[in-house]
């Protein structure tokens, strides 16, 4: 059996127990309808014993548990547990995937967002490359430049930020870490050198970013938006530092520790008047310089 069936297995399972706690055998019905409309071979059994196994694997692959009420009889997981994010985009994307596969069509149910990211289909091989330590070779376009460049790289990792995927690489000729957007690389090629490991933390490294940029120091900064789209910012934080710290009926108040980078200010703009920046004072004018060129803009 393929390690893939297993995956699926596994997803299945999670996805089934975070929708509701299920018996043993209503866990095994659905596991093994689902495979069946996959067109995998379902003829083997998919036993206690399989399940048990599954558990255990989905622990240490997920660091999820799954917890037996004896009292039901059910099998159930703690949904506060799911906290890597990582693992709740690709639960998500596998409840959304296969969403769309019982509509059997998309419309006129399901309306995808029109305007879509370039360059995801380099992600399976720059995985690879990450995986396997193969330096990478591709053609660079910048958006702002009319001349294209060739790059020799050491892939770390690949970021998302904003619709768009980045690749987090040390460039060899300059010795330093960058990122490089997925749809300004082309011609990409993974040749069979292999370069030694080295260290580089990338979640350390981007913390205190709003997306890929790390060119400005981070900062305590304090927002304060209007009563609804603060009901927005709080079930889709702006950054992983965001919290609370005063809420009336006409405003709430966050803060957050964030470089305070262009990508950030572009999204502050993105609220208009719902926002306004109370601290620290030299970002408030840098947004009022901001807003007044925008303003200028509009002058007869």
């Amino acid at each position: 059996m393929s390690k893939l069936i297993y995956f699926k297995r596994y997803l299945y399972v999670i996805d089934r127990l975070r929708s509701r706690p299920s018996t043993f055998n209503e866990l095994q019905d659905y596991v093994l309808r689902k495979l069946e409309k996959d067109d995998i071979d379902t003829s083997f059994e998919y036993s206690v014993r399989t399940f048990e196994r599954d558990k255990k694997d989905i622990a240490t692959l997920f660091g999820i548990d799954i917890y037996f009420d004896r009292k039901d009889k059910t099998y159930a997981i703690n949904e506060e547990e799911i906290g890597d994010h990582s693992v709740t985009r690709m639960i998500e994307a596998f409840s959304i995937h296969h969403a769309l596969q019982e509509g059997n069509k998309l419309s006129p149910s399901v309306f995808l967002e029109k305007r879509k990211s370039l360059g995801t289909e380099l992600i399976h091989g720059i995985i690879h490359a990450i995986q396997n330590r193969f330096i990478l070779q591709f053609t660079h376009q910048k958006h702002w430049e009319d001349f294209s460049t060739q790059r020799e790289v050491k892939p770390i990792a690949i970021k998302e930020s904003q619709q768009r995927w980045y690749l987090v690489c040390l460039e060899i000729s300059s010795n330093t870490v960058k990122t490089f957007g997925l749809d300004r690389i082309s011609n990409l090629k993974i040749t069979d050198t292999k370069f030694k490991p080295f260290v580089f933390d990338v979640e350390k490294e981007f913390r205190n970013a709003f997306g890929i940029l790390r060119d400005m120091p981070a900062e305590k900064v304090i927002l304060q938006f209007s009563t609804m789209q603060g009901r927005y910012i709080k079930t889709f934080p702006l950054h992983d530092s965001q919290r609370i710290i005063a809420e009336t009926e006409d405003a709430v108040t966050f803060e957050m520790y964030i470089c305070l980078t262009h990508d950030f200010i572009m999204e502050l703009l993105r609220y208009g008047n719902k926002v306004k920046v109370l601290s620290p004072e030299s970002f408030i004018k840098t947004m009022k310089a901001r807003v007044s060129e925008m303003t200028n803009l509009y002058q007869e």
